[in-house]
Order: structure tokens, then C-alpha cells, then sequence
């Protein structure tokens, strides 16, 4: 759709910029909401696989009280790899910094919320006849907020489509019948893996030593 640029006035500009901030404001949300979940999760799937990773060691040490299996070397290989890879899994995860990322994110909105409330004091001005500013002074205040928002955006990181997504399809009406939404992000595959890891890693183990007797 083409855009008639010539015809664009400094308060219909405004007023687009303020629906724009909204949708990034509410797209912010979604996207601290996410990774607050994902630290969340990963606190409850770390802490399950550390209680797995010290019943392996402790049945590799002395475990041949119990069966004899648990001292042989295929056990004791298993739960040193096992052991290992919580350990690396840990330090991913560390690295990601999903708690800290999510609130970063909820004082970027925060600062959107500000920006969106100092455009919409200019709109209410020119509504008012008493507070009614001259055009030069809402194109400078205007100028001001948006490098302040350019700033904004430039210290933080990007969010990812699903947020978008998310944010719209709650907007949307009959939001209930749209097609739902996956999660097929990386953080959640990876955090997905490991969940089923937790759960089928004693079945397998226990499977294999037993196929092994």
C-alpha cells in the first residue's frame, strides 16, 4: 500500500508512533513472560538431573552391596557421562542468563511505557486550549522521545518472532479458535530434550544393564 509521505502532520505522526510503541511494548512483555518460564523450568530440570547424577556416582562407588551390576564398567560409564554432561548443561544454561534477561526485558518496557505516556501528553496538549503547544515545540519534543526510543532499542536485545505472535494473536479477536502457537525456539527445544531426558534416562539406563546381565 502506498503511503502518501507528503501529507503526513506532526500529530498523526504521533499518533502512529504511540500504536507502534504499544505493539513493542505488549511484544516486551511476552518475551520477559518467556524466558522468565524457561529460568523457571530450568531450575526444576537442573535440580532433578544433580539428585540422578549423585544416585549414579553414589551406585558406581558402592552400589555392589546392592547388585552387582553397579560396579561393572558400562555403569560407571554411563554415570560418567551423565555426570559430565549435567555439569556442561549447567554451564550453558548459566551462560544464557534467562533470569536476568527477562527482567532487563521488563524495564525495557517499563521505559517504553514512559515514552508511550509522554506522546500521548502530547496528544491531550493539543486537545487542551490552554496547554496547546506550537508545532516547533511538538516537533522537538517529538524528536527527543524518539531518539530516546532509538537508544532504547540499540541496548537491548532483539525479541524473537513468537513474542510477536503471541502479543497478537491475544489482541485478536476470537483469539480462542486462531491456530495455536508453538514454541519451536532453540531455548525451548533444548529445554524440551532435557525434560524428556530426565524422565526416560532412568528407564533406558535401567533397560541396558539389564540387557547386558
Amino acid at each position: 500500500m502506498n503511503v502518501d509521505y507528503k501529507n503526513i502532520t506532526i500529530l498523526s505522526e504521533i499518533e502512529k508512533k504511540v500504536k507502534t510503541l504499544n505493539k513493542l511494548r505488549n511484544t516486551r512483555i511476552k518475551m520477559s513472560l518467556r524466558l522468565k518460564k524457561y529460568s523457571e523450568r530450568w531450575k526444576a530440570i537442573l535440580f532433578v538431573m544433580n539428585i540422578e547424577a549423585v544416585v549414579f556416582v553414589l551406585l558406581s562407588l558402592g552400589g555392589e552391596e546392592i547388585d552387582s551390576i553397579f560396579t561393572g564398567a558400562t555403569f560407571s560409564i554411563l554415570a560418567g557421562i551423565f555426570s559430565i554432561y549435567v555439569i556442561l548443561i549447567q554451564y550453558y544454561i548459566n551462560e544464557l542468563n534467562y533470569n536476568e534477561r527477562a527482567l532487563k526485558v521488563h524495564y525495557h518496557q517499563l521505559d517504553i511505557e514512559d515514552l508511550i505516556l509522554r506522546l500521548k501528553d502530547l496528544l491531550i496538549k493539543d486537545n487542551s486550549d490552554k496547554n496547546r503547544l506550537t508545532e516547533k515545540d511538538y516537533l522537538e519534543e517529538f524528536n527527543t522521545i524518539m531518539f530516546e526510543y532509538q537508544t532504547l532499542l540499540k541496548n537491548n536485545e532483539n525479541h524473537h518472532p513468537i513474542d510477536f505472535e503471541v502479543s497478537m494473536r491475544e489482541k485478536a479477536e476470537n483469539s480462542d479458535k486462531l491456530k495455536r502457537i508453538f514454541d519451536l525456539t532453540v531455548d525451548n527445544i533444548v529445554l524440551s530434550f532435557n525434560l524428556v531426558l530426565i524422565i526416560l534416562l532412568p528407564i533406558v539406563t535401567t533397560v541396558i544393564l539389564l540387557a547386558m546381565r
